[in-house]
This record gives structure tokens, C-alpha cells and sequence, in this order.
């Protein structure tokens, strides 16, 4: 989604799940043409496909032969990554136990067959709208309004929890410290309008080169970036370390007062086991990687020190 606008109906993915062939047509007919539609015909298959690509509402027929509809909005309800997509039920019959296990399991709505076009697209509209607004509220509650990275809220709202998901599995944290060298100078010969332009390269590069979905890159303040490293060991994060200070030196951006006439960046990380960032507090171990970037800048900036 674009940092500044709600995404519109016509590039929401809608899934429809029916086993029978003319409900899929007749579900897909009807709102083509103001949704982008996927269909399946199987619960198993719903469940891979909201996984893998997220889609922003879930259609699901009730009862399917292979897992029912209740089972399957269970299972997206009860996973991280699925639990806000919104269901709604098709169904054919629909008393009051049938409809107190839909609100159970986490449905959002149900529409009943033979299903009235007018009524299923206002529903669909109605609750992806929901959903668009909710998460636009969110990044712009969590995310930096310049580079589009996660700001200071998330890092001290959402990354708590994470960290006691690793702890509980008994795991370990990497956090790297970024810094983007003589950056004041930058401002000072090219001027702040530059200087933002400069800050919003730098965190694509960044964002470019954390790729695993629980890593999270964070403006930390001015010129100064966070990446958090979830399930990884000191090894792995020297590594992600190490690319990201050359991922921005190969970008070569202009800096006549920078380190080879470029923006280049200065990196510290540290790793702890979770147990002990529980214990200890976030911000020791953030203090932790910043005392090896003071170490990287006083070697001469442009590295990576953990």
C-alpha cells in the first residue's frame, strides 16, 4: 500500500472457496468487476493461499468435503499472519447454531444463497473498507511519514511482543545500529530538501536487504536507522551487517564531503538471547550495538563493528 493513500477496491484480492464449479462462476461473475477475485474449491487450498499471498477478504462456502468452512476460518483466525483477513460465509442454510459457530470461529459476516448481487457487493465493500482504514490507521500510527520505514511507537509498541515470542521459543535476537556518515555536512553543502531525498534512498537500501517477514527496519531518529533480527545468531547478523554497509556504498550517492565522495553508512550490532532482552530491557541491548557504532565511526565509518 502507498504510504499516503488507502489502497482502492480494484486492487483488493478477494478469495472466493466454493467446491462447486457455478457457485465459484456465479460469486466471481458478481464481483469481478469491482474486485480483483481468485478462486479455489477446497478448504486445503484456501488455507495455502491465504498464507502464501494474504488476500484481502476471504468468500468461504460453509461446507466443503474436504475441510469445512468453520474449520478453515478457525485455522486463519488462530495464525499471525492470517488472523485479519475478513470472512465472510456463503451458505445455504443458516439457523442460530449455524450462525453463533460462524461469529466463533471469527467470521466477519455471512450472506445467505441464492446470494442477492446488490447485498454480497455492499458487504464486500463494507468490510474491505474496514479492513483498508484499519490498516491505514496503522501505518500511519507505526510508520515513519518521510521513509515509509516503522517509527519509534512500533519499535516500542510491537517489537516487545515480538521479542517474547523468541524468547519463549528460546531463541535469539540481533539488532544493528545504522548511521549514515557526516551526514550533517550533506545537509550543510546540499541542503535539507537533499538531505530527506538522501534519508529516503538510504532506507530503501535498507529495506531492500532485510527481507525475512519478521525482520523490521526502524527510523530511529535523524539519520540514525534500527534493524531488528529475530532468530538469528551473531554470525547472521555480521553478515546482514556487513551488506548493508556495502549495499549503500554500491548505490554511490553523491557526497562531495563524504567518505570517496558517497554517502556510505556506519553499523554496530549486537546479539543477545531474548531471554536476556526480557530480563534486561530492549534498550540494553540497543545501547549494546550502539557502542560498537561508536566503535565503527572512531575506526574511520564506512564498516561494521559488533
Amino acid at each position: 500500500m502507498d504510504r499516503k493513500e488507502i489502497k482502492p477496491y480494484s486492487q483488493c484480492n478477494v478469495l472466493i472457496v466454493d467446491d462447486e464449479p457455478m457457485s465459484r462462476l456465479l460469486l466471481q461473475t458478481i464481483l469481478d468487476t469491482e474486485f480483483h477475485c481468485t478462486t479455489v474449491e477446497s478448504g486445503s487450498d484456501a488455507i495455502s493461499y491465504c498464507v502464501e499471498a494474504l488476500p484481502d477478504l476471504v468468500l468461504l462456502d460453509m461446507n466443503m468435503p474436504d475441510i469445512g468452512g468453520l474449520e478453515v476460518c478457525a485455522t486463519l483466525k488462530a495464525a499471525p499472519e492470517t488472523k485479519d483477513i475478513p470472512v465472510i460465509f456463503v451458505t445455504s442454510t443458516m439457523d442460530i447454531k449455524s450462525e453463533n459457530a460462524c461469529w466463533e470461529v471469527g467470521a466477519s459476516d455471512f450472506v445467505m444463497k441464492p446470494v442477492n448481487a446488490s447485498t454480497l457487493t455492499h458487504r464486500v465493500k463494507t468490510h474491505l473498507q474496514n479492513k483498508l482504514r484499519t490498516e491505514f490507521l496503522e501505518m500511519m500510527t507505526f510508520h515513519d511519514q518521510l521513509t515509509g520505514l516503522y517509527n519509534r511507537m512500533y519499535l516500542t509498541k510491537e517489537i516487545p511482543l515480538l521479542i517474547k515470542q523468541v524468547a519463549r521459543d528460546q531463541s535469539t535476537v540481533g539488532v544493528i545500529m545504522v548511521d549514515i556518515d557526516y551526514f550533517k555536512l550533506f545537509n550543510d553543502t546540499y541542503g535539507h530538501l537533499e538531505g530527506d531525498i538522501c534519508l529516503q534512498n538510504v532506507a530503501e537500501i535498507l529495506s531492500d536487504n532485510i527481507r525475512r517477514p519478521k525482520d523490521a527496519v526502524i527510523r530511529f531518529g535523524g539519520e540514525e536507522f534500527l534493524i531488528i533480527l529475530p532468530y538469528i545468531d551473531e554470525d547472521g547478523t555480521k553478515l546482514v551487517a556487513n551488506q548493508l554497509v556495502d549495499a549503500v556504498a554500491k548505490a554511490k550517492i553523491p557526497h562531495g564531503k563524504g567518505i570517496e565522495n558517497r554517502v556510505s553508512i556506519s553499523a554496530g550490532f549486537a546479539v543477545w538471547k531474548a531471554t536476556d532482552v526480557v530480563r534486561d530491557d530492549l534498550a540494553a541491548l540497543i545501547e549494546d550495538a550502539d557502542s560498537s557504532l561508536f566503535e565503527a565511526k572512531e575506526l574511520g565509518r564506512n564498516q561494521a563493528r559488533g
